[in-house]
């Protein structure tokens, strides 16, 4: 798959060459022969009278429209849009030949709009009048010339605004930055952005309204620039949030009667049930508000989870979800909003935490229960498990974990390996220069779909692990960032990081189990020093896709909507992710913790994501890393000498009249090391799998002539061992 892709990738490159050729030719003749047709011989001569007794002296814009079409076909990074372009190049055209028609004096240069102008004009000017239509006119030329040129009109105005209101400001207070502090005009109310537990402060006792905190909103840095410059020369600039869409604005003042009537109600339906508590706070987030309630001596926590399925009726909200407080002495209750608002990833982005943190793989998960951007580091997991269910927000939740470490790092310092066997999440990464395959070269590196190359591509990956500690032995250092600190003293290459993404692991347990199982089993123990990581991701949590060796390696759990509490156990080892809402509602579980946070998805759209890669490859920053690791001849300690190694495996084979993997596992150990034995058997003829069937059939007579080879062999070393002894 990935050749058939490299090819027509190749195709459309030779193609869009020709054209690019072609528009250049095109461009230098055309302006040659309108600006000097009397030194353009017959053809040129032709052309230019033909053209300016079709559009007048508009005509002077058709070698500027043709050298954009060079431009746009040999610039790679360039979209192309035929149809498109082609109606906004004849739109400006024809819109300036009427132009020129309505005013022939303009300027005090006689012009004429020719055939088009003059039979296009009068009816346009006897709809709107003369002026009318000149003003109509002369915004249709400079809109249709901003859609050809890509020049986005929207972003030209904002920075204007932006500007007008800049130069205000410093007219106004000059160099004057500040943040207002808000009044509380009751002292019930606390708009403190605080965590989700206890880093608020809290009455012991609790009396009359509960305390409603709430998170402010967030305020956009539009002009923040982040630029990293590299050793060598390159300039590379990192991704800006402002091709984002900013974050709807909450105002949880004008629903503050509605919070303290959910909560009254709430306690009134634990009442009905001979549940005495009382809500001591109201957490308000963007999907999800929260009432911790502190229950009466003598009432237990499991009392709550009896009446769950009550308390949903009566506060008419399905998923409501049990959280014991134990800091704050209290129970948290999970209550969806009426109305959800949606969490973009650019708020997350923008958040002090995300800003703050200097971890290269930095992860932008998405907001707590309170409001508040909530961010974790993949190093330091060091590989993550995701699971949920269809529409969960699972293929979301993976856009913002890569977008948020394009935000962090740049192409030389974090590679992705990114494995998709669906086929259509990742293609839209398929151009940028983080990529990496260790299988291959690193200009022919792109999406691995097919579950064979993914396997073979994870087993090279285990190989440049063994090599990198190898390096790093030799160096005298145990991690990879002791080797970029040694590396930058001494001069030498640093290493790049490598996140290993695998969108759909079921899929690729269900065509080669053993080998994808193996691999991770080695990289999720050992790669964490050389900076490799994992992220696995399923739809189907069930223990034949997510084993128990997988579950030991992997401590960091991410689970959105799961289908049943069996699931969410697999994936989480408690119930929980059943309850959850989807679209982005999830459950995340640290490592150096045994309670997950509740956490709503960051939300970034298809258009979004192209924008940021559309910026990182018009940068056209070089794509390189070392050459692919050498073939493995002796992985597992396997060597693939005929007259020695194979010898024992022929000889099972004839006795127990059978080939397979399980025996070859239980006899020379090693699932890794039975699947290069099968290769090799398979490469050497003596054993073959026919279409349409899952088992090996057995070339006897290539084994039976192998025994006989070898045993001719055997009996004339003990001949000539013989002999020497009789000397």
């Amino acid at each position: 798959m990935s050749k058939n892709k490299g090819s027509k990738r190749n195709d459309r490159n030779k193609n869009r060459d020709i054209l690019a050729l072609f528009f250049a030719l095109a461009a230098f003749v055309s302006a040659y022969s309108i600006l000097l047709p009397s030194n353009s011989g017959i053809l040129g001569k032709a052309f230019s009278n033909i053209v300016n007794l079709i559009f007048g002296d508009a005509c002077y814009i058709l070698p500027i429209l043709l050298f954009w079409y060079f431009l746009l076909n040999i610039i790679r990074s360039f979209k192309q849009k035929g149809k498109i372009d082609f109606l906004w190049s004849m739109l400006s055209i024809i819109s300036a030949s009427s132009f020129l028609s309505a005013d022939k004096d303009l300027l005090g240069l006689q012009l004429s709009g020719g055939w088009v102008g003059v039979s296009l004009y009068p009816f346009i000017e006897r709809l709107l009048g003369h002026f009318l239509s000149l003003g109509v006119l002369a915004i249709i030329f400079i809109y249709s010339l901003l859609k050809l040129f890509r020049i986005p009109i929207g972003n030209l105005l904002k920075s204007f605004i932006a500007c007008r209101e800049e130069k205000d400001k410093e007219q106004i207070e000059p160099a004057v930055i500040f943040d207002k502090k808000e009044q509380k005009s009751s002292p019930k109310i606390s708009q403190s952005a605080g965590s989700l537990f206890g880093e608020e402060e809290y009455d012991d006792e609790v009396s009359g309204e509960p305390n409603i905190i709430a998170s402010k909103n967030k305020k956009k840095n539009k002009n923040t620039v982040y630029e990293k410059i590299d050793s060598s020369g390159i300039d590379y600039v990192l991704p800006q949030t402002y091709s984002l869409a900013e974050d709807e604005i909450i105002d949880y003042d004008e629903n503050k009667k509605e919070l303290l009537s959910r909560a009254e109600l709430l306690k009134k339906t634990l009442a009905e049930f001979d549940i005495k508590a009382d809500v001591k706070d109201i957490i308000a987030g963007p999907v999800v508000t929260r009432y911790d309630l502190t229950l009466a001596p003598g009432m237990k926590v499991q009392s709550i989870d009896g009446v769950i399925e009550n308390i949903s009726l009566a506060m008419r909200a399905a998923a409501i979800r049990v959280v014991p407080i134990p800091e704050k002495g209290a129970v948290g209750i999970e209550v969806p909003n009426p109305e959800s608002i949606i969490v973009g990833l650019r708020g997350v982005l923008e958040s002090e935490a995300f800003i703050k943190s200097q971890s290269k793989l930095t992860l932008a998960l998405g907001e707590t229960t309170d409001g508040k951007g909530y961010v974790a580091k993949l190093d330091s997991m060091p590989h993550l498990l995701i699971a949920g269910s269809t529409g969960s927000g699972k293929s979301v939740g993976i856009h913002s974990i890569i977008l948020s470490i394009l935000f962090k790092a740049r192409p030389d310092e974090v590679k992705f390996m990114l494995i998709d066997p669906k086929r259509v999440e990742m293609p839209v990464y398929s151009d940028i220069p983080h990529l990496y395959n260790p299988c291959v070269r690193a200009c022919d590196a792109d999406i691995i779909t097919d579950p064979q190359q993914s396997a073979a591509a994870l087993k090279k990956l285990v190989a440049v692990m063994e090599d990198r500690y190898n390096k790093y032995a030799q160096n005298s250092v145990r991690n990879i960032n002791e080797y970029n600190a040694k590396m930058q003293e001494t001069g030498g290459q640093k290493e790049f990081s490598v996140v290993v993404i695998i969108d759909e692991l079921a899929d690729l347990m269900l065509v080669a189990q053993k080998e994808i199982e193996d691999s991770i089993q080695r990289l999720a123990q050992m790669a964490r020093a050389v900076g490799i990581h994992l992220i696995l991701a399923t739809q189907r949590p069930s223990v034949n896709v997510i084993t128990g060796v997988i579950k030991a390696n992997f401590p960091a759990r991410l689970s959105f909507q799961t289908s049943s509490k069996i699931d969410s156990r697999v994936i989480l080892d408690m119930m929980g992710a059943e309850n959850l809402l989807g679209k982005g509602d999830m459950l995340f579980l640290p490592p150096d913790e045994s309670r997950p946070t509740r956490l709503q998805g960051a939300y970034v759209s298809l258009r979004e994501i192209e924008s940021i890669v559309n910026f990182i490859n018009k940068q056209n920053f070089p794509r390189v890393y070392d050459p692919p690791v050498d073939e493995i001849k002796k992985e597992n300690g396997f060597k693939a000498d005929k007259n020695k190694e194979l010898l024992p495996i022929i000889m099972l084979i004839k006795e127990r009249k059978r080939i397979s993997q399980d025996l070859l596992k239980a006899n020379f150990g090693g699932s890794a090391k039975a699947t290069n034995i099968l290769s090799i058997l398979e490469t050497e003829n003596f054993i073959a799998k026919p279409e349409g069937t899952n088992k090996w059939q057995i070339n006897w007579n290539k084994v039976n002539e192998y025994l006989s080879e070898s045993e001719i062999k055997i009996k004339s070393k003990e001949q000539e061992r013989g002999g020497m002894e009789y000397e």
